[in-house]
C-alpha cells in the first residue's frame, strides 16, 4: 500500500539536521535522516519541508465553544469575574443550536487553519442551558473529525450542591455522549462535594474527569489537596485533569514542591490558561500586582505533566484573542520568562504532546507509530516558532493535508524622487 504522504526535508524540534518521514494509515510510519535537501523533488504524494519546522499537531485542551465569539452581543463595563459569570448566564439564556453551532464553527474552522489537530472543549450543562450546547456541538464532533478530534467535557459551570436539578442533567449529558465530566467546585457553596459528584459521574460513565480548580484568587484555601486524595481513593490516577490554577503561583517553594509530589504521583495534568488567567486575577491589588499563572514549568522540573490552552476567545471572561495555541504558547514564553533553547522546547511540548497527555490522547508526538497529526511551520527553529507564531502553516491530519496558510506581503517602497 502507498504512503499517505512523503514530508521531505524537515526540521525536526529535538533533533539537528534534516529528516525524511513516510505517513501511512494515519500513522508514523518511518524517519529518516535526509541525505540533502531536495528542492526539485515533485511527487504526488510528497511535501518538500524546504527545511522548515515540523511539530506534532497543535492541541487546545481546554476551551468553551458554547461561550466563543460573545463579545459583540455583552462587552465588559467592570472586566470582572462576577460581571462575567452574570452576563454570560443571562446570555445563555437566549442560546439556541443554531446560534451555537454558528460560533462554534467559525472557531473550529480557524482552529484547523492554525494546525490544531485535538480539542476540548467544555460544554456547560445546567437548568438555564439545559442539553443545548451540548445537543448543539455533539454533530459537529461528527462532522468535524476529518480535520480535528473534538472531545466533549459536559460541564457544570454554575455549581450542583445548590440547584440539584443539575445533577441529572450532568448524567443525561453524559448518556448522550458526553466524554468526560467536569466543573468549577470554587462557585459552588459546597466546593468538596462538588468534586465527589463528579467523581461519583465518572465512575457511573468511566470517563476523565476535567475541573476547573483553584481560579479565584481569594483567601479560600486550596482544593488541590481534596482533588489529589479523591484521585487516589477513587483510583483515578492519569484520568484526571486540572485548569487553570491561578492559586500556585503565591505558593512558596516547599508548598509547591509538596503538591508537585503529589500530583506526580497521582498524575494529574496541570493545564494553564494564560490570557484569561492575566486578564482575571490580581485585580485587587493596586500595585506590584501577580502574574497569576500557574508556574508550569516548576511543576515540568518535578515531573508533573503540564500545557497550555486557550480557554475562551472573545467573551466576558477573555474579550480577545484567535484561538492560536501557537501564539498562547508565545505569551506563557513571555509570562512565564522562558527563554532557553530547553524552556522553548518545553513550551511547544506544553502545546502539543503534553497537552495530547493531559486530555488523555496517547501515541502522540514524533515517534514511529504515533498519529500523523502534524504542522509544517515557516519557522527553522523552535525558538523562532515559539517566538513569532508564524502565520504559514500546512496543517497534516491522520496523514493527510487538510488546511494550509500562506501570508502574503507586499511592501510598496517609494520610487527615487524626480527633481
Amino acid at each position: 500500500m502507498p504512503p499517505d504522504l512523503q514530508i521531505i526535508n524537515a526540521r525536526l524540534p529535538d533533533r539537528d539536521g534534516l529528516w525524511n518521514l513516510v505517513l501511512s494509515q494515519g500513522k508514523i510510519a518511518a524517519i529518516a535522516p535526509a541525505a540533502s535537501p531536495d528542492p526539485t523533488a515533485d511527487f504526488s504524494n510528497t511535501l518538500n519541508a524546504n527545511a522548515s519546522l515540523l511539530i506534532p499537531g497543535l492541541v487546545d485542551g481546554h476551551i468553551h465553544l458554547d461561550k466563543a465569539l460573545l463579545l459583540d452581543r455583552r462587552p465588559a463595563h467592570t472586566g470582572t469575574f462576577a460581571e462575567a459569570m452574570a452576563e454570560t448566564l443571562s446570555l445563555k439564556q437566549g442560546f439556541t443550536e443554531a446560534d451555537i453551532q454558528a460560533r462554534a464553527r467559525q472557531v473550529l474552522d480557524r482552529a484547523i487553519g492554525f494546525g490544531i489537530t485535538a480539542m476540548r472543549s467544555h460544554v456547560e450543562v445546567d437548568p438555564t442551558a439545559g442539553l443545548r450546547s451540548l445537543e448543539a456541538l455533539l454533530p459537529l464532533r461528527q462532522e468535524y473529525r476529518w480535520g480535528i478530534t473534538l472531545q466533549l467535557v459536559v460541564f457544570a459551570q454554575e455549581g450542583i450542591t445548590q440547584q440539584p436539578e443539575t445533577l441529572p442533567l450532568l448524567r443525561q449529558a453524559m448518556a448522550l455522549g458526553g466524554d468526560a465530566i467536569g466543573s468549577a467546585p470554587y462557585v459552588d457553596p459546597d466546593p468538596k462535594a462538588n468534586v465527589r459528584h463528579i467523581f461519583d459521574i465518572a465512575q457511573e460513565y468511566d470517563c476523565d474527569v476535567d475541573f476547573h480548580l483553584d481560579f479565584l484568587d481569594d483567601d479560600e484555601p486550596l482544593l488541590l489537596p481534596f482533588v489529589i486524595a479523591e484521585t487516589q481513593r477513587r483510583g483515578w490516577q492519569g484520568r484526571v485533569c486540572l485548569g487553570h490554577m491561578t492559586k500556585l503561583a503565591g505558593l512558596p517553594p516547599e508548598q509547591l514542591a509538596d503538591l508537585a509530589a503529589a500530583l506526580r504521583e497521582t498524575q494529574i495534568s496541570i493545564l494553564a490558561l494564560p490570557a484569561s488567567d492575566l486578564y482575571m486575577m490580581s485585580r485587587q491589588e493596586t500595585y506590584n500586582q501577580r502574574r497569576g499563572v500557574a508556574p508550569l514549568h516548576r511543576l515540568a522540573e518535578q515531573g508533573v505533566n503540564v500545557g497550555v490552552a486557550t480557554n475562551n476567545i472573545l467573551n466576558l471572561f477573555t474579550p480577545f484573542g484567535d484561538g492560536d495555541v501557537l501564539k498562547i504558547c508565545t505569551l506563557l514564553a513571555q509570562v512565564l520568562q522562558l527563554g532557553t533553547t530547553a524552556s522553548h522546547r518545553l513550551c511547544l511540548a506544553m502545546a502539543t504532546t503534553q497537552a495530547a497527555r493531559a486530555i488523555g490522547i496517547a501515541d502522540y508526538g514524533l515517534t514511529i507509530g504515533s498519529q500523523a497529526d502534524l504542522v509544517l511551520l515557516k519557522a527553522t527553529s523552535v525558538a523562532e516558532a515559539v517566538g513569532a507564531a508564524p502565520a504559514d502553516r500546512t496543517v497534516i491530519k491522520a496523514g493527510q493535508v487538510v488546511a494550509q496558510t500562506r501570508l502574503d506581503r507586499q511592501i510598496f517602497a517609494p520610487g527615487p524622487v524626480m527633481v
